[in-house]
Formats: C-alpha cells, sequence, structure tokens
C-alpha cells in the first residue's frame, strides 16, 4: 500500500476513534420521572387530636414508604422510625405517644429505583381532654425607672404579685412590665429595645407613664380602688379562648422548647389574631432613680416576632404550636415566667393568657 495512502488511513481511523471518546465524556441524562414526594394530610400540621393512636395519611406517591415521628423539630429525638411500609397510611401502636405531648412527622417514598426526599413535617398535639378555659388575666403595664407617677401602680402590681389578696383572686392575674423611653438610661428598656418598643409602640405608651391595660383595654388614671373592682370584673368570668403551655429547659445549653394549645371555646371567628410569648424576669435588684429597687415582672424578650405571631382559629378548634428559644446566663431561670397571650390586633383585646415558670 502506498505509504501516503496507509498514512490517510491511520489518521482517518484515530480521527474517529478520538469522536468516539470524546462522545463517551457527555453525562448520562436520567429521563426517568423524579418520584414524587407525598404529601401529608392528617394528623394536619399544628393540629390536635383526642386520641394516642391517631391514623397518620399521606398522599399516594410510591411503592413503599418511610415515616418518622419525633419529638423535636430537628428529628435529633425519635419515637418511630418503620420503613417498608405499603400502604400511604400507618396507626401507630398505643404507648408511644403521651396525653399533651408535642410530636412532628414526615414521610419519604421508596420505590426500587428511587427514593424522595423528605415531605414537609407536621406538628400535631394528641390531647385526651380539651384545654379548659380559665378566669386569667393580663395585665400590662407601660413604666421607666425614672418616672416618680409609675412608684405607686408598680407597688400596687407587687401586692398581687405577692398574693396579698388585693383582688378576688390574685394568683389568676398575670402581670407584665414594658419599660420605656419616657425617660433615657432606663437599663430594662436598654436591655431589649426592639421587643420593649413593639409593644410600647402597640399601645401607644411611650409619652405617659404610667398607662396600663387589662386584657388590652386601658384601666386609665392609676387608682387602687377602681383597678380592683376592673380586674375582679374579669376575674368574675371564664375567658372565651384557653391556652396549655408544656416546657423544657436545658440547663447545660440555656435552650428550651415550649410547646401552646390555643383552643377557641365560643364565639365567632376573630380575623386578624397573634399570640405572643413573653419572656418575664422577677426579683431584679436594681436602685433606679424614681426609689424603685426590686423589679418583678419585667419584659426581657419576645420569643414569638415583636408583633407576635399569626394564626387562625374558630370556634371549637384548637391549635398547636411549640417555638425554641434560649436564654442568657445574665438571666435567673428559676425566677423567670413565660407567659402566652393571644391578642386581636386591631381591638387590642387579650382573648386568653397563661403563664409557666422556665424552671419550676
Amino acid at each position: 500500500m502506498n505509504t501516503k495512502i496507509l498514512f490517510a488511513v491511520l489518521l482517518l481511523f484515530s480521527g474517529m476513534m478520538f469522536y468516539s471518546c470524546e462522545s463517551n465524556d457527555n453525562p448520562a441524562v436520567n429521563t426517568s420521572p423524579a418520584l414524587n414526594i407525598p404529601n401529608l394530610i392528617s394528623p394536619a400540621n399544628n393540629s390536635a387530636v383526642s386520641t394516642l393512636q391517631p391514623l397518620f395519611d399521606w398522599s399516594d406517591a410510591a411503592l413503599r414508604y418511610r415515616l418518622q415521628i419525633s419529638g423535636s423539630p430537628d428529628f435529633t429525638n425519635i419515637i418511630l422510625d418503620t420503613s417498608g411500609l405499603s400502604a400511604s397510611q400507618f396507626l401507630p401502636a398505643a404507648a408511644i405517644l403521651n396525653d399533651g405531648g408535642f410530636y412532628f412527622w414526615r414521610v419519604k417514598g421508596i420505590n426500587s429505583a428511587d427514593t424522595s426526599d423528605w415531605s414537609a413535617q407536621f406538628l400535631f398535639s394528641p390531647l385526651l381532654q380539651p384545654v379548659s378555659a380559665t378566669n386569667k388575666s393580663l395585665v400590662e403595664i407601660f413604666t421607666n425607672t425614672s418616672c416618680i407617677p409609675c412608684v405607686e401602680p408598680n407597688r400596687y402590681l407587687d401586692d398581687i404579685n405577692d398574693l396579698n389578696g388585693i383582688t378576688s383572686n390574685d394568683n389568676s392575674v398575670v402581670i407584665l412590665r414594658v419599660h420605656t423611653t419616657l425617660f433615657a438610661g432606663d437599663p430594662f428598656y436598654l436591655y431589649n429595645t426592639a421587643d420593649n418598643s413593639a409593644r410600647m409602640n402597640f399601645y401607644n405608651a411611650a409619652a405617659v407613664n404610667p398607662r396600663t391595660f387589662l386584657l388590652g383595654t386601658s384601666l386609665g388614671s392609676f387608682s387602687a380602688s377602681a383597678y380592683t373592682v376592673k380586674i375582679n370584673e374579669k376575674l368574675g368570668s371564664l375567658r372565651t379562648f384557653a391556652i396549655r403551655i408544656a416546657n423544657t429547659y436545658d440547663t447545660v445549653s440555656g435552650n428550651g422548647l415550649i410547646g401552646i394549645n390555643i383552643r377557641q371555646i365560643s364565639g365567632q371567628t376573630v380575623s386578624d389574631l397573634v399570640y405572643h410569648i413573653a419572656v418575664a424576669e422577677n426579683g431584679i435588684l436594681y436602685a433606679a432613680p424614681n426609689g424603685e429597687t426590686k423589679f418583678e415582672n419585667t419584659l426581657r424578650d419576645l420569643i414569638t416576632p415583636p408583633d407576635g405571631q399569626s394564626f387562625s382559629i374558630s370556634s371549637g378548634q384548637t391549635k398547636s404550636y411549640v417555638h425554641n428559644y434560649s436564654l442568657p446566663e445574665t438571666i435567673n431561670k428559676r425566677k423567670t415566667d413565660l407567659i402566652v397571650f393571644a391578642q386581636k390586633i386591631s381591638t387590642k383585646e387579650i382573648f386568653a393568657v397563661e403563664k409557666i415558670r422556665v424552671i419550676p
């Protein structure tokens, strides 16, 4: 064979090999459809169920499923982890859930060649008995450590806080004191300006202190007798909403988890509802310019957003929510309460309030 012809043939063959190798470098494209993520149906998110054996139900998405139930939103505290489920429903054994607990659940789909991502996680709470209404009433006072007129109403509220028999049921009066910008330098306002300002601005309570509100309604100028009459009126009836609180706190990490159930017992559906979770510290010693030396029920933080956490509910319904929180070492947890209350933004009416000590 002619040398030139042989060289041309070899050159053509090597080019074909190079093209073939280059073609094999292209990534393979998987044209099979992605496995659908299951949609959770029940227990619904933020729901309360009246059984310790709820039926878990989700949409058909695969041949097999894996279900997890956890006592924590990060799924580090696994209560149940079961796979190989052939149906898109599961009925747990009676022993795995506790009355009044808060649980998260999620599902993923599994086929022979594929596994879906986890579904969204839903929160639910088993409640064998409904959350009961109370007569508890929230008093919010806006005060300042340089405010001389604030001293007398603060002492009045101190007597209620110490259960000295000022009202018909001092133990049912929940007190929250918010410090303001009326005079500069108030250390309790400066400790958390965002949350103090949010409550102060909500009630337009910056220019004049003290300003005091009972279940969201102004109590007017301070008079011990007039205040007592109005508080007793509220203590004489049950709230139309009810709140239940469960709380766990780790003293080593400084982290806590609060779970709340909110139930509307009666009445029409209420719009523009929010709930607040306030951190209120008691027994703080400080020599204030106005002569006060001990400060109770002092707002330190709002675990919920400054303007509250929006939620919706209707008569007869119970909703469940959980929040992680952390507290700094400077706060005395054994003298600190978590105060939960539900409020209508437009009218400022407070429908229910409850509190719990961080460390009993």
